[in-house]
């Protein structure tokens, strides 16, 4: 059962209010209307006996003064939806028909004017109505009786409830409106953190909303400008270790050609350029030139029809199955990138790719299939980390720097889409990547 109720409870700020607000006024509502009912039944009843007893004392005297005849006809004419009058041959029968003097009711002393004339009243309710009843029976000059039964306006639970409800809608609505117009500001906070975590470079909150929120914006618009200064930094200062790193590696390849052993000169030569490779590699990952592209419409569907015809006319086995095009908004530069990698990846462990492309539910799902040895499960986490390799399948002979995986899960991020690696059906390795649209 708690579960249950756990279940309905709203996510949102602006729900959860508007659903404690909605049950505090329905139990505030139900209480003051039936208090206030039971006050308005009683006043009805008195201001209705008040100003219709004035109308009975006319309606008496009219009655007293025509014919036998005559009355039957003002019986009619004087009855109304509010009134019915009917004539007695004698006084009403029953226990329940007392004298107004004493009814303990406020409504009954107002029937005393028709005196001298014999009055019995009854208070009761009308089952059809379901509410109040006012029965005043008058004795008349020649001995007849004239019985007067009145319905008071009377507004039952049911309407009072209905009435609530209306205002209840109406106030919680204003409130929740208000409610989602307060925490936008809020929203706003989310998203730029988590686009901060994509990219360092985004501009800064507008400091708008309450003071709290103020405050927390501008604390947090002050980390993003410190974020940024530290990538600029470390961008700087790894630019520069590069440019002293290929100054020194260029004077090393230059003593390397004085090596009088050719197979040890080779080594060396070998050796320089892997560590190039590596300072190349390593500076690129670390600037990011990624986040500095702006998007624009990209055939995505073309890129990978080209990439695989590209390798298909160098003699490699590649092949695409998709779409002709596939429109999205994306860095053309970077996500060539990103395929580009994948691919030679796919080719170089799997001697063979298969690249297909679908669209589903507003997202580009691309696969790039290969025939190699795979990944392990529990390495498929870690081959995203910068430098991170693995060993057994994939060694330093024939791999990278380490950093090819860990720029592309950068680059798909940086476009809020996601990269994951599964086991192809058959034997092999199938990355998935999802681009929204």
């Amino acid at each position: 059962m708690t579960r249950w109720l756990l279940r309905l409870w709203p996510e949102g700020i602006a729900a959860r209010l508007g659903l404690l607000l909605l049950a505090g006024l329905a139990v505030f509502g139900v209480v003051a209307a039936l208090f206030y009912l039971d006050e308005r039944r009683d006043g009805a009843i008195e201001h209705f006996a008040r100003a219709l007893s004035v109308r009975m004392v006319a309606m008496v005297e009219v009655l007293e003064g025509a014919s036998p005849e005559g009355r039957s006809r003002l019986q009619a004419a004087l009855s109304d939806r509010r009134m019915r009058v009917r004539l007695l041959a004698g006084p009403p029968q029953g226990s329940e028909w007392l004298p107004p003097v004493i009814v303990e009711h406020d409504a009954a002393h107002h029937l005393l004017r028709l005196r001298p004339r014999p009055v019995l009243v009854r208070f009761g309710e009308d089952r059809h109505r379901h509410g109040p009843r006012i029965a005043v029976a008058v004795g008349l000059e020649d001995g007849a009786w004239a019985e007067f039964v009145i319905r008071p306006p009377y507004w039952p639970l049911a309407g009072a409830l209905i009435w609530l409800g209306l205002t209840a809608l109406l106030v919680v609505g204003a409130l929740v409106w208000g409610a989602h117009r307060m925490t936008r500001p809020l929203r706003r906070f989310a998203e730029a953190a988590d686009r901060l975590g994509l990219d360092a470079g985004s501009p800064p909150l507008p400091e708008r909303g309450p003071r709290e929120l103020r405050n927390a914006t501008c604390a947090f618009n002050r980390m993003t400008a410190r974020i940024r200064r530290l990538v600029d930094d470390r961008t700087l200062m790894l630019a520069a270790v590069s440019h002293d790193l290929k100054t020194m590696l260029t004077r090393l390849r230059l003593r390397a050609e004085f090596i009088e052993d050719a197979e040890q000169k080779e080594k060396a030569a070998a050796d320089l350029d892997e560590m190039q490779a590596m300072l190349e590699a390593t500076l690129a990952f670390a600037r990011d030139d990624a986040a500095d592209e702006r998007p624009v419409a990209v055939d995505l569907a073309a890129m990978l029809q080209s990439l695989t015809a590209d390798l298909a006319d160098a003699g490699r086995a590649a092949s695409y199955d998709g779409p002709d095009r596939l429109t999205m908004r994306a860095r053309p530069v970077a996500l060539r990138r990103v395929f580009e990698n994948l691919l030679d990846n796919a080719l170089r462990y799997g001697g063979e790719v298969g690249v297909s492309l679908r669209q589903a539910d507003g997202r580009a799902e691309a696969r790039i299939d290969d025939r190699g040895p795979g990944i392990a499960q529990a390495f498929r986490e870690r081959v995203f980390d910068p430098f991170f390799r693995v060993e057994a399948s994939r060694s330093r002979d024939t791999g990278g720097s380490g950093l090819g995986l860990a720029v592309v899960r950068a680059i798909v991020q940086r476009h809020d889409g996601e990269i994951a690696l599964e086991d192809r059906p058959g034997g092999g390795l199938r990355v998935r990547v999802l681009l929204p649209l």
